[in-house]
This record gives structure tokens, C-alpha cells and sequence, in this order.
């Protein structure tokens, strides 16, 4: 079907757009600012993290797709589901298949001749940002790179009769997938214009394709050579070409070279009347040049580019002396209305951007609080005064910074940085990991020309023993890192409050830390009160390894002066564990009855067909395949939200299918590709599923606090989000690395706290963290909603940055302030601090901040 234009577009969308509940009157406005500049150029939704992004875009891809048009959304990988469950709910018809990752996840289409399906037949397709990350060589298989000749001897065949000369011995490109691939690229070009851009492409590859025998081995297919060029440019041909392109996330990969930039510049193929929708809560992060990158992605004319990037440079030098001289300069108040008003002009026709300013209920919050709009999230640093340090880490802190002048950037790059990682602990715990590990060679202190260390050397050794002999080892030394200790005592004290935490970090070994402790001292607690705790013995491993719990329980029996051995915990934790076993076992014998009861109401297809499965595993002789029913029952269980076993048939069925909605994605096990799992395929994933409940639900270790990075498999994190997000289920603190969690998950339903555990350059990186908790239908607005009827204590969104004062740390949190100004200034509108609405100038205040640059669409 040919697409029938942005006309019908906006016809489509006008004509229901009244009448649609999915969108709220700020979508609403935003989609129809949309319909208007579509047709002329491309643009970029720029709403706060929260706001419903997904959804603007989803209505217009679904009216896309109506007037006959194809659709392509680029996005980050592990948003992939996210998408799909959001275009699936607007649109059975709309759901598309699962994100394509690789290259190979491209060709699997084309396994079989009888039943490929085409990727150019497709209306809407995922692809993932990292798609065009093709490591291509000497070595490099010719199945990875086949595509491109084979599409040459296809157009040979058609057009001349024959494939070219050599095809049949060159036995080492022989690709089932690639040449289907190139039969359906050829046969679909041949039914298009002459004119379209599918056999404009088709021709340019095939004029400079050289078939010669040895012109196409894997070596010229290196990033940025001609062949690779052409290759990108064959699998855009397979994707086929495209009436509107969505990316998802558009501030990342801005780099020439990235893989983003590769899809976007060189893969993908785009009809004569084509569009890009560009996404992100921050297109600028860093800098004002930024903006150049991000209107590139939605194609504006460089001419129109460069005239933009001027007004906005105009527009950031004079903010800068504005906020110095406001109060006093009138001129520069003048100016400072002028360049807002020329930077809204320049960045309007194709920037929208709602912020919470428009969201009902922080207008709520402004009028019933008095406080500035944006006050409803409080900042409340957790600072590490060097003051209240102990004398270990107070000499810990002089090592640091005497070896920092004592080391060489060349002969000891951890030492000369150890002042920049001290507020972290990482640096701290490697120096004396190194230290223990050490081995000299003391034959050496025997002879005659042994070369002994300069002054210099003899200062940083002498340094370095200070730090070394502090601690056994680097592991124990994060125990009672004052950072850690200090966040440790704002969670337990927010969890006193009935406060979930979500914390953010970059190096894993002090999170790891964090966690392990937060669970040594919550377990410790619960045995002393006689709680359940869900864990059956302390965790050991044969070294002081960061996966060993024994160092952390006793750290923690000490902090806490309780005088047990690790023995004793281990008999009391098996003690109780068997108490709270034996219940289980009476609870879980009417599992499957009580499912039975309700199953009807509360199953869609895909969980009935897994709870068959489930009990058909039950059944079965085979130890193998067997299902643990006690793994099953203590799973379902920990996910309904309540204490104890008392729990109705419809608690317990909606806990087996959230369960399977966590531990399995959303097309997982549909081996036909028919959208429906059937028994056999059912039965054909229950062994994973089984294998990924005894994972995460077999109490070796408590769960108050988890660990989230990168090599958190992508089940495990939706089982930590659902439990997050319900008020009394583990996990009741996330400790997520910064680059896994800040995108794509709600962690919003039961926390408004955030911990900024390790500082970040990037402003926008930050705003993304906040943005987890900080959402519509936030934990922080349902509190809100309840203090206007009841009243109480006025709640707020609360950022926590931990800060080790007098250290390269606090000098990192001040250059992050900086720049967030420089980010809320030209986004947010945001150009003086609340704080500056004193001394008589409140009418002046109210004034320049109605001036300042507003994007929301009208």
C-alpha cells in the first residue's frame, strides 16, 4: 500500500483525537503540533522523563500506518519490550516483531524460503540503536557479509538471465538467508518505480560492486571502507524504505562513527515525503553544539542549522552575565528578554517540550504549598565532612593525598588517581588489594646492584603502607567506608519511614558493598526481633571476594554490637527458615486449587497455557523436568503484596501471571511466530522458566537490597522492578548501575528517594535517574493527592547526592550544578534559583521568569 501523506495523516488523527482516552490534553496538544510540522520538516519531542513520550509517538505511528505508511523506531535495546507493549495496546494489528539486535537477528527471517517474511513487508519494525556494531575482517565468516554479493548475483540473474561468472565455485559464500534475502530484495525493487529510492539504491550498489573473484573478501568489509558502505546500504534495502523513522532515546551515540548515526546516515532508506521523530528528555546535556546533533537527526538543512546554533549561542552568554547582574543591570535584563524570545522563535517550529510545570498535579502542589512550581523535588545532600571521619580514614585521606604527589602517572596510574576515587572506595580498596598481593623477590635485596627508590618512591611507599595496614583487605576496607556507612543510615532511616530507596552508582564493587551490608545489618535485625528473614545460610566463598557475604555480616555484627558468631547466625537463620518452610508446605498444597478457581477471570491466553504446562511438570517422572512446587509457591507468594499465607484465589492467580509476565518476554517461546503460545511451546519453555524461579526466588541470600548492572540478566530486572514497585515486596532498595538503570524502567509506583551514590558529569544523565521515580502515577503523587485530603506532612520527591567533603568529589558535584543550571535554563525555563526571589525584587523575579523560553506546544 503507497503512502497516502501527511495529509491523511493529520485527517486520521484530527478526526478521533477528541474522543481519545489513551492521551491527556498535553499529548493531546502535542500530537496536534506534530500533524502541523510533519509535513515540512522533522521533529523532536523533548517532554521531562515521565511525561508519555512513548504514547505521542505510538498515536502517530499508528495513523502512519493507517495511510498506508511503513514505520521504523529506533531504539535502545533493552526498550525493545517496552515499545512493544505500547504499540500491541494501542493496536493489535500494530504490534510489531521483537527488536532486531544484530545482524543475524536481521537474516533469521530469511531461514526458510517457504516461510520468510520479509522485513520490507513489515509495517512497523524495532531496531536496536547498537544494530550496525559489525565487527567485519580477516577471519570474518562469509555469512556475515554474503548479503551484499548475493544481491549482485540476484540483479545479474533477473536482468541478464544468469547469475555472474564464478558464482556456483565461490562455495564459501554459500548463505541459505542471504540469498533468500537478495531474492525477495530483487523482486520487491522490481515491482517499484524506476524512480523509488529501492532501485535508486539497488543500482547504485550494483554499478559499484565489483564482482571480480577476489574484489569481496571479508578484509574490505573494515568500518568506513567502500564495501562496508554497501553493505549498509544492501540491508537497508532489506529493511525496505520508510515514511516515518522514530528514534527512541536521540541523545545517545552522537558521535560521526556511532552505530546510531550509521543507521540513521547509511542503512536506513526513506520514502520521498519521509520524516525522523526525534525522542529524549535531554537533547542538549553538555553544551550548546549539542543542539547541532540533535537537529541533524531530524534532518534540518546544516544552512538552517548553523543560523539556529548562533541565536543559541547568543542566548547562553547572555544568560551567563544576566545571572550575575539581573538584579542591578536593566540592560542586560532587556537583552536577556530579547535573546529568550529570539532562542523560542529559533527552536520552535520543531522543538515541543511539556515539563512538569503543565502536570495538574504539581500545579497542585505549587498552589498548596506556596513553593516554587519545581520545588516538589527537594535536594538534600548527604555530606561526608572529614571532621567526623574515624583516625583510620582520616590518615587515609592524608595518604591519598600524598601519594597522589608522590606518584607517576606512568609507573602507577591507581595512586596518582586515588585522590579522585577516595569518595567512591574503589581506588581505596584496590591500593591495598594490591599491597596484600604483592609478592617481592627478596633475592633481589642480596645483590650488589640492586637499584634502590628514589625519595620520591620512598614517600609513595611510605603512603602506601598507611593505606595498606589500615584494613585486611580491600573488600573489608568498603565496609567501613565513611560514604557507604553514611548512605547506609539515610536508607535504614527512610525504610524506618515505610520509604522504598533507589541508588545510583558507576563502580560496581562499592555497590556490591552496599548491598551486601544493607542485607547483613537488616538480616542481623530480623533474627534479634525473631522477623522472618528469607534466607537460609550466610554466603561464603574461598576468598574475600566482593560475592562473599561473611565479610559484610561481620562487619555489620560489629557496627551493631552483636556479639555472634558466624556459626550462630548460620543456626539461627536455618532455624527460621525451617519454621517459615513448613508453612509454606500447608499453604502450597491448595496453590493449583485456588488457581483452578479463578483462572477463567484473571488468565489471557499465553499465562493459561503456561499454568498447564506448569502443572503437566508437576507430574512428570522425570527429575529433570520436574517443577519445584515449594520454588512456585514461595515466588507467587513473595509477589502479592501483604504478609503472611492468608491470600484469596485471585491474590494467588494474579501472582503466577505476573510472575510469568516477569520471567518470560513477550514473545519468548512462540517458535511459529503465530503471536500465541500453544501447549507444546509452553511446555518447550516451562524448563527456563523453572531454572529462572529457582534463581531468584531459592533463598540462599536475603533480598531487602539488589544489586542491578550489567550483567543482570534481562528477567531478573523485571522481577526487581515488580517487586519494587509494590510497597511491602522485596526489593526494598534497587542499587543500580547508572548506565543499566536510567532508562527504560518504572521504579516510580512505591519510592520517591534517590541516592546519587557516585558523582556524574552530565547533567542529563542525572535528570534521567530522578526521572525512574519521578512519573505520572508516581509514588510521590499518590502521597500528595492523600496530604490535600488529609493533610499532614507535606511529602516531596527527595535527590540525595552523597557527598565526601574536601575532596576531587565535591569539586565534581559543583561543576554537575553548574552545568544542570546551563541544562534547566535553555529546557526548563529555569533561568534563577527560587532562592533568588528575595530583597524587595519579587516583582522583577516573577517578570524575567515569564520571560524565559517556553516550548509547550498550544
Amino acid at each position: 500500500m503507497k503512502f497516502k501523506g501527511w495529509e491523511q495523516v493529520a485527517n486520521i488523527i484530527s478526526d478521533s483525537l477528541s474522543t481519545n482516552e489513551r492521551l491527556n490534553s498535553g499529548q493531546k496538544y502535542s500530537v496536534r503540533n506534530l500533524i502541523k510540522t510533519l509535513p515540512t520538516s522533522g521533529a523532536i519531542i523533548a517532554d521531562e522523563v515521565g511525561m508519555g513520550k512513548t504514547r505521542i509517538a505510538v498515536e502517530l505511528i499508528h495513523a502512519v500506518k493507517q495511510s498506508g505508511g511503513r514505520v521504523l523506531v529506533v531504539v535502545p535495546t533493552t526498550l525493545g519490550f517496552q515499545w512493544q507493549s505500547e504499540l500491541e495496546e494501542r493496536d493489535k494489528d500494530l504490534k510489531p516483531k521483537s527488536v532486531i539486535r544484530s545482524l543475524w537477528g536481521f537474516l533469521d527471517a530469511y531461514s526458510d524460503e517457504d516461510t520468510a517474511e520479509p522485513w520490507a513487508d513489515e509495517p512497523v519494525i524495532l531496531l536496536s540503536h547498537n544494530f550496525a556494531n559489525w565487527r567485519l575482517g580477516i577471519g570474518s565468516k562469509a555469512e556475515r557479509w554474503a548479503l551484499l554479493p548475493e544481491v549482485y548475483g540476484q540483479y545479474h540473474k533477473l536482468h541478464n538471465g544468469s547469475v555472474p561468472r564464478g558464482y556456483h565455485k565461490r562455495t564459501d559464500l554459500v548463505s541459505w538467508e542471504a540469498e533468500i534475502c537478495a531474492k525477495n530484495i530483487v523482486n520487491h525493487a522490481r515491482k517499484l518505480p524506476k524512480k523509488h529510492i529501492i532501485n535508486k539504491t539497488l543500482s547504485d550498489i550494483v554499478i559499484s560492486f565489483n564482482w571480480g573473484m577476489s574484489g569481496f573478501e571479508g578484509d574490505v568489509f573494515y568500518a568506513g571502507s567502500e564495501y562496508r558502505n554497501l553493505l549498509e546500504k544492501t540491508v537497508g534495502l532489506g529493511l525496505g524504505a520508510f515514511d516515518l523513522v522514530v528514534i527512541d532515546e536521540a541523545h545517545k551515540s552522537r558521535g560521526e562513527t556511532s552505530s546510531l548515526n550509521t543507521i540513521l546516515n547509511n542503512i536506513v532508506l526513506k520514502a520521498e515525503e519521509a520524516r525522523n521523530l526525534a525522542m529524549t528528555a535531554t537533547p542538549v546535556e553538555l553544551g550548546v553544539g549539542q543542539w547541532d546533533d540533535m537537529l541533524s537527526r531530524i534532518e534540518l538543512p546544516k544552512e538552517k542549522r548553523d543560523e539556529i546554533l548562533e541565536v543559541v549561542k547568543n542566548y547562553a552568554q547572555v544568560v551567563s552575565k544576566f545571572k550575575k547582574t539581573w538584579r542591578s543591570d536593566p540592560i542586560i535584563r532587556r537583552q536577556f528578554k530579547d535573546i529568550s524570545i529570539q532562542f523560542q522563535k529559533a527552536l520552535a517550529p520543531y522543538l515541543f517540550r511539556r515539563d512538569k510545570r503543565q502536570d495538574e498535579t504539581i500545579k497542585a502542589f505549587h498552589r498548596a504549598s506556596g513553593l516554587p512550581i519545581n520545588a516538589y523535588r527537594r535536594h538534600i545532600p548527604v555530606n561526608i565532612e572529614v571532621s567526623e571521619l574515624t583516625s583510620e580514614w582520616k590518615k587515609i585521606v592524608c595518604a591519598v593525598e600524598g601519594l597522589s604527589a608522590a606518584s607517576s602517572m606512568q609507573t602507577d596510574s591507581t595512586s596518582k588517581r586515588a585522590r579522585l576515587t577516595l569518595a567512591n572506595g574503589h581506588g581505596i580498596a584496590g591500593i591495598i588489594d594490591k599491597a596484600i598481593n604483592a609478592s617481592e623477590d627478596d633475592d633481589a635485596f642480596e645483590t650488589e646492584d640492586v637499584n634502590l627508590p628514589s625519595k620520591k618512591e620512598q614517600r609513595a611507599q611510605w603512603w602506601h603502607s598507611i593505606i595498606a595496614n589500615s584494613f585486611q583487605s580491600g573488600e573489608e576496607s568498603l565496609y567501613s567506608h565513611p560514604a557507604i556507612l553514611k548512605v547506609i543510615d539515610g536508607i535504614e532511616s527512610d525504610l524506618s519511614k515505610g520509604q522504598k530507596a533507589l541508588v545510583f552508582g558507576k563502580m560496581t564493587k562499592p555497590m556490591r558493598a552496599l548491598v551486601n551490608l544493607l542485607n547483613a545489618r537488616e538480616m542481623l535485625r530480623s533474627l534479634q526481633k525473631k522477623r522472618y528473614w528469607p534466607q537460609s545460610k550466610i554466603q561464603e566463598t574461598t576468598d574475600n571476594s566482593a560475592e562473599s557475604e561473611e565479610l559484610a555480616v561481620k562487619a555489620a555484627l560489629y557496627q551493631l554490637n552483636i556479639e555472634w558468631s558466624i556459626n550462630e547466625v548460620n543456626d539461627r537463620l536455618a532455624g527460621q527458615y525451617k519454621v517459615h518452610t513448613n508453612k509454606l508446605d500447608k499453604a502450597k498444597n491448595t496453590l493449583i486449587k485456588n488457581i483452578e478457581s479463578v483462572k477463567a477471570k484473571v488468565f489471557d491466553s499465553r499465562t493459561l497455557a503456561l499454568f498447564e504446562a506448569f502443572k503437566v511438570s508437576l507430574k512428570s517422572k522425570e527429575s529433570e523436568k520436574q517443577t519445584n512446587l515449594t520454588d512456585f509457591a514461595n515466588a507467587i507468594f513473595e509477589l502479592i503484596d501483604k504478609e503472611g499465607f492468608e491470600f484469596s484465589s485471585f491474590e494467588i492467580a494474579q501472582g503466577f501471571r505476573d510472575l510469568m509476565n516477569v520471567l518470560t518476554a513477550k514473545n519468548e517461546g512462540d517458535q511459529n511466530g503465530d503471536g500465541e503460545l500453544d501447549m507444546d511451546e509452553a511446555k518447550g519453555l516451562w524448563p527456563i522458566i523453572s531454572k529462572r524461579v529457582s534463581a531468584e526466588f531459592t533463598h540462599i541470600r536475603g533480598g531487602l537490597a539488589r544489586l542491578m548492572y550489567g550483567g543482570t540478566e534481562a528477567h531478573s530486572r523485571r522481577v526487581m522492578q515488580l517487586g519494587f514497585n509494590r510497597q511491602n515486596s522485596f526489593p526494598k532498595v534497587i542499587v543500580a548501575q547508572s548506565a543499566v538503570g536510567r532508562e527504560g524502567l518504572n521504579l516510580h509506583q512505591a519510592c520517591r528517594v534517590v541516592y546519587l551514590l557516585h558523582p556524574e558529569w552530565n547533567p542529563g544523565v542525572v535528570e534521567q535517574q530522578i526521572g525512574r521515580v519521578d512519573r505520572l502515577g508516581s509514588r510521590w503523587q499518590k502521597e500528595f493527592e492523600a496530604f490535600q485530603k488529609q493533610g499532614g506532612v507535606l511529602p516531596f520527591i527527595e535527590v540525595k547526592p552523597v557527598i565526601f567533603k574536601g575532596t576531587y568529589d565535591e569539586y565534581n558535584w559543583q561543576v554537575l550544578d553548574t552545568r544542570w543550571d546551563e541544562l534547566r535554563s535553555q529546557l526548563h525555563g529555569v533561568i534563577l534559583q527560587a532562592s533568588e526571589r528575595t530583597r524587595g525584587d519579587e516583582d522583577i523575579y516573577d517578570e524575567l521568569c515569564r520571560a524565559a523560553p517556553d516550548f509547550r506546544p498550544k
